[in-house]
C-alpha cells in the first residue's frame, strides 16, 4: 500500500533530516507498538459494543462496520505493520487522458504490503470552490499509513484539484489528530467556503480523560485549498460503554453523518447523524432502544457546536431511522431528508429546522421498496441481522441524497429529493426471505449454519426524483433513468445510489451506478442526468468501462462493503456552473480506486 507523508511542520522537520534516504527508498520507520496496541483496545471496545445492539438496528448501523472487521483481522495484519518498512515520497499529480474524467487516488503502492488488506478507496464526497476541488474517501489503506507516525489512526484519505478537477494530487490520510486513541473512521462530506478553506466531516471513535469509549463526530478545517488539514475538532460525542457500578452500560454509536454550510452565513454549518442508543434511559424512549436522526450547529466556523437538536426518534428494534442528509438555501433554511423503517415499510421523510432553532414538523415525501434481496447473516445458533443486498451480494445501505436550488431563478428554493427504489419491478427468488418472515425459528436447524430457504422477491431498482417548492409539499416521484424495467421475464437491472446537486442556473444533476447494458445484471456503469425543472431529464454515460460488482477482497473493510454514497457538487461560490462527482470504480487489477466526472 502506500506510506504518505502529512505536510505539517513537523514533518517538514522530519524531512529535513530524511529526504534524500526517503526519496531513494532507504529509510525505515517503525511504529510505536504502544499505538498498535492501543489501536487494538479501541477496535475491541468497538467491537464489543456493536454486537450487543438489537438485530435490526445492526442493519442499519454503517461506518463502524469497518472497525468491527478491522478488529477481528488486526492481530493478523499487526505482525506486518510492526516491521519496519521503506518509507514512501509525496504523490504527485495525476494526468489523465480524458480532460472530464480524472483518476483522483494514487494506486501505484496497492498491494505493496499485503496481498489481503487495505488497497481499498471508495465512498466520496466532493467540494469545489471555483477551480480547487477536494475529493475525500474511505480509505482503508490509511491504517496502514497512519502506523508510522505519533497521533491517531486513519481511514480517510483526500485528493486535490487546482485546475477544477482534470488533474489530482493524492495527499495522503487525513490527519487523525494527536491522541493515540483516535481514529477516524470515515463516511466523509467535504465542504468549502472559498478556494482556501475546505471541510471535512466524518466520524471518529476516541477515550475521554476517564478512558470511556466515545462515538463522535468530527470536522477537521483546511486553510490551503485542502492540501493540509488541521487536528479534528469533536462536533458531537456520546459515549460507547461504560461501568455503572459493577455493571456495563451500553451508549452509543453516532452513524452516517452529513453537513452543509450556510451560504448566506459561511461561519454557520450543520451537522446531522443518527443516533444509535442503547441506553435505556433516553427520555424520548424509555428503557428501549432508540434510533434518532439529530443535528448540530456552529455558528463559528466549526469551533464550536451546540448541544443536540432531535429531529426524528424512533423507539424499538423494530423501528428506525438512518442516512439523515442536510441542505441550506440561499435563505439560510436548513432542510433534511432521512430514511424511516417501520415494521412494514420503508418511507421517505423530510423537515426544515425554523430560525429559532426547534424543527418543523415532519412530512411524508414518498413511500420506498428497498431493491434486492433481503437475507438473514447467520451463524451457528443465531442470526445477528438481517440485511438487504444488490445482486452480487453487496449492501445497497440507503441511496438518498438531497440538494437544494440557490440559483435565485424562477426554481430558487426549490428541495429535491433523490433515492433508489425497487416498485417498478420484483421477481421471486428462492435465495431471499420472504418479507415478514425472519424469525430464527423459520430459518434455523440447531447446530448447523443454516441455508437460506425459499422464497423472497429480488426488486430492481430505478432512480427517483421527488421535489417540493417549499420543502413540505412534495410532489410525484418521477423516474430519472431512461430506460425501463423488461416487463417480460423475470430479468431487469439496477440503478443505485444516487447524488444530487444543483449548478447556478438551476439545473439540476443526478449521478448513479448503473447496470442497464448488461442483460445479466451485473456489470456496473455510471450514468448521470440532468434537468431545467425536475420532471424531465436526459441521460448521459460516464464514458468508464464497466467492472463487476467484486469485493470481499480486502479483508480491512466490512464483507459486504462496495461503497455506500458517492457525492456530487456545483461550485460553491457561483462562479462557475456545471458539476463535478467522485465515483468509485474497479480498475483492471481489480482494486476499488476513485475517478471523477465534470459535466454541464
Amino acid at each position: 500500500m502506500r506510506i504518505r507523508f502529512w505536510n505539517s511542520v513537523f514533518i517538514l522537520c522530519l524531512l529535513c533530516t530524511a529526504l534524500s534516504p526517503v526519496l531513494q527508498g532507504q529509510a525505515v520507520v517503525k511504529p510505536d507498538p504502544a499505538k498498535l496496541q492501543a489501536f487494538q483496545a479501541s477496535l475491541n471496545d468497538i467491537a464489543t459494543a456493536y454486537s450487543k445492539l438489537p438485530r435490526n438496528h445492526l442493519a442499519l448501523l454503517d461506518g463502524h462496520t469497518h472497525a468491527v472487521q478491522l478488529a477481528k483481522v488486526f492481530p493478523k495484519i499487526a505482525p506486518t505493520i510492526s516491521k519496519s518498512m521503506s518509507a514512501r515520497g509525496f504523490k504527485q499529480a495525476i494526468a489523465n487522458a480524458d480532460p472530464n474524467l480524472a483518476t483522483v487516488n494514487d494506486n501505484s503502492h496497492d498491494l505493496d504490503f499485503s496481498a489481503y488488506a487495505l488497497y481499498t478507496q471508495s465512498e466520496t464526497s466532493t467540494a469545489r470552490c471555483g477551480n480547487q476541488v477536494v475529493v475525500g474517501f474511505n480509505d482503508s489503506g490509511s491504517v496502514f499509513e497512519t502506523a508510522f507516525f505519533s497521533g491517531g489512526s486513519s481511514f480517510s484519505g483526500a485528493a486535490v484539484s487546482s485546475d477544477g478537477g482534470r488533474t489530482f494530487k493524492d495527499i495522503g490520510f487525513i490527519n487523525p489528530g494527536p491522541n493515540i486513541s483516535n481514529f477516524v473512521i470515515g463516511d466523509p462530506v467535504v465542504m468549502c467556503t472559498d478556494t482556501s478553506t475546505f471541510y471535512y466531516v466524518q466520524l471518529i471513535t476516541f477515550s475521554d480523560s476517564s478512558s470511556v469509549p466515545q462515538s463522535g463526530v468530527a470536522i477537521s478545517k483546511s486553510t490551503d485549498g485542502g492540501n493540509t488539514w488541521a487536528d479534528p475538532v469533536v462536533a458531537v460525542n456520546k459515549f460507547v460503554q461504560k461501568i455503572c457500578g459493577i455493571f456495563l452500560c451500553l451508549g452509543h454509536f453516532l452513524d452516517k453523518n452529513w453537513a452543509a454550510i450556510d451560504p448566506s452565513n459561511p461561519s454557520r454549518i450543520y451537522i446531522s447523524y443518527t443516533d444509535f442508543d442503547d441506553t435505556g434511559t433516553s427520555p424520548g424512549c424509555g428503557n428501549v432502544a432508540r434510533t434518532a436522526i439529530e443535528a448540530v450547529v456552529s455558528n463559528d466556523g466549526g469551533q464550536t457546536f451546540g448541544q443536540p437538536i432531535i429531529v426524528d426518534e424512533q423507539c424499538g428494534d423494530n423501528v428506525g431511522v438512518q442516512a439523515s442528509h442536510v441542505v441550506v438555501n440561499s435563505h439560510g433554511v436548513a432542510y433534511l431528508a432521512w430514511e424511516r423503517f417501520t415494521p412494514t415499510a420503508v418511507v421517505m421523510m423530510a423537515t426544515h429546522l425554523n430560525p429559532n432553532g426547534t424543527v418543523a414538523p415532519s412530512t411524508l415525501i414518498d413511500q420506498k421498496v428497498t431493491g434486492g434481496d433481503t437475507f438473514a447473516v447467520c451463524g451457528g445458533f443465531g442470526c445477528s441481522e438481517v440485511e438487504t443486498d444488490l445482486q452480487g451480494e453487496f449492501r445497497d445501505l440507503v441511496g438518498l441524497d438531497l440538494a437544494v436550488d440557490r440559483s435565485g431563478g424562477a426554481n430558487d428554493g426549490t428541495v429535491y429529493v433523490t433515492w433508489d427504489d425497487g416498485r417498478n419491478k420484483s421477481v421471486p427468488d428462492l435465495v431471499g426471505l420472504i418479507p415478514g418472515v425472519t424469525g430464527e425459528g423459520a430459518l434455523l436447524v440447531p447446530g448447523f449454519t443454516p441455508l437460506l430457504l425459499t422464497v423472497g422477491n429480488y426488486n430492481y431498482t430505478d432512480i427517483l426524483v421527488s421535489s417540493s417548492k417549499d420543502g413540505v409539499h412534495f410532489g410525484p416521484s418521477i423516474q430519472v433513468n431512461s430506460d425501463r424495467q423488461p416487463q417480460v421475464g423475470n430479468g431487469g437491472h439496477d440503478h443505485f445510489q444516487p447524488a444530487i446537486a444543483t449548478d447556478p442556473t438551476g439545473t439540476v444533476a443526478i449521478c448513479w451506478y448503473d447496470r442497464r447494458n448488461d442483460p445479466r445484471n451485473l456489470q456496473i456503469e455510471r450514468f448521470c442526468a440532468e434537468s431545467k425543472n425536475g420532471k424531465s431529464w436526459v441521460n448521459l454515460r460516464v464514458p468508464i468501462s464497466p467492472f463487476a460488482p467484486i469485493h470481499r477482497l480486502d479483508f480491512g473493510t466490512a464483507i459486504n462493503y462496495m461503497g455506500d454514497y458517492d457525492g456530487l457538487t456545483s461550485d460553491f461560490t457561483g462562479k462557475s456552473n456545471g458539476f463535478i462527482g467522485a465515483f468509485e470504480w474497479m480498475s483492471s487489477g481489480m482494486n476499488p480506486d476513485v475517478k471523477s466526472f465534470i459535466f454541464q
